[in-house]
């Protein structure tokens, strides 16, 4: 019936006022003006004291029941008085309800991302593990006897533990970045010589698919930057192991060089390969996400890369960009500051 205290306050003062006109009007023989008076006087005083008992009973008790049930700051002010408090209390009840709402969504999502995370993990260390074995187990069961085979799966169980040790390092350098307990090593060095020692390390591996990797145009000069080495040196060997994983045999992997202004330089890393989809774009760089799941079970890799390349350059405060389109290849591009 009374939305506001001030209605509530305004009827009981106008209440008291009128009754005790009327019993002084009726029992005394003070004059009108006086009576009129005394009641004025005995109404305002109602009104104050009903207001202050409002604030004290009313609003004392929502400040209780905001600060320690539903954990809200809330200022009383006197202006609160002229507001509904039950509208007060619905809209600030809706406030909180809205903002559970949300953290128990965020611990959900956490949840799931925490659930495939370690299904992941398992997954990805089962496969050598039961490889190197396998290998193992064919040994101890005579195998280690034979001279065609001893070696050759000692060899193989040894690329398995490998792999297992990759995913591993990987994995704790991803945790590392996440925390940023990984400090960056910063120092200037020459990008050009980086790209020439990188594409020395991965030429066999090009070879293995017959894939050049090379310069999409030969630098004439040296490009200093300010950025940590050896984590550039990962970023670039991670895009190129990439894209010869997923390129096309007797296809290409080039670098490319672009001075953006007094401050940055662009490196893109082009190849002609297969592309990428906009689907899976939007994906690529999840942890463990692979685009072929078959070609990166045959050319290995833990599925971290280009998450690792993400971090490391966000850690640099740069970003990762990528174009591409399916049949004519993909293009991997990210900003160093120049020294």
């Amino acid at each position: 019936m009374f939305k506001k205290t001030l209605h509530i306050t305004l009827f009981f003062s106008a209440f008291g006022f009128l009754l005790l006109l009327s019993i002084l009007l009726l029992v005394t023989d003070v004059t009108f003006f006086k009576v009129l008076l005394i009641s004025s006087l005995i109404g305002i005083i109602l009104f104050f004291t009903s207001q202050i008992l409002l604030d004290k009973f009313i609003f004392g008790r929502m400040n209780l029941l905001f600060d320690k049930i539903l954990n809200i700051t809330y200022e009383r002010k006197v202006l609160n008085l002229l507001e509904d408090p039950f509208d007060l209390i619905d809209s600030k009840v809706n406030i909180y309800l809205e903002k559970q709402e949300k953290e128990e969504e965020t611990l959900n999502e956490q949840q799931k991302f925490r659930r495939e995370y370690i299904g992941n993990i398992a997954h990805e260390l089962k496969t050598p593990i039961f490889t190197a074995q396998g290998y193992i187990l064919t040994l101890l069961d005579g195998g280690l006897e034979d001279e065609r085979i001893n070696r050759d799966y000692l060899k193989r169980a040894d690329k398995s533990i490998e792999r297992i040790i990759d995913l591993l390092d990987d994995l704790d350098l991803i945790t590392k970045l996440d925390s940023g307990e990984f400090p960056l090593e910063i120092e200037t060095f020459d990008l050009v010589q980086l790209c020439n020692e990188v594409i020395d390390s991965l030429e066999l591996k090009g070879k293995e698919r017959d894939i050049k990797i090379g310069y999409l145009r030969v630098p004439k000069r040296q490009v200093f930057v300010d950025a940590d080495r050896n984590r550039i040196f990962q970023v670039l060997s991670n895009l190129i192991v990439n894209a010869i994983k997923y390129g096309r045999d007797g296809g290409s992997v080039d670098i490319s060089f672009n001075i953006m202004s007094e401050q940055y330089v662009l490196v893109e890393v082009i190849d002609d390969g297969l592309g990428i989809d906009e689907d899976n774009l939007l994906k690529i760089f999840q942890r463990f996400y692979r685009v072929d799941k078959s070609g990166g079970r045959k050319f290995g890799g833990s599925g971290l890369g280009l998450s690792i390349v993400k971090h490391i350059l966000e850690a640099h405060e740069q970003t990762l960009n990528v174009n591409s389109k399916v049949g004519v290849g993909s293009t991997f591009s990210f900003t160093l500051k120049l020294a």
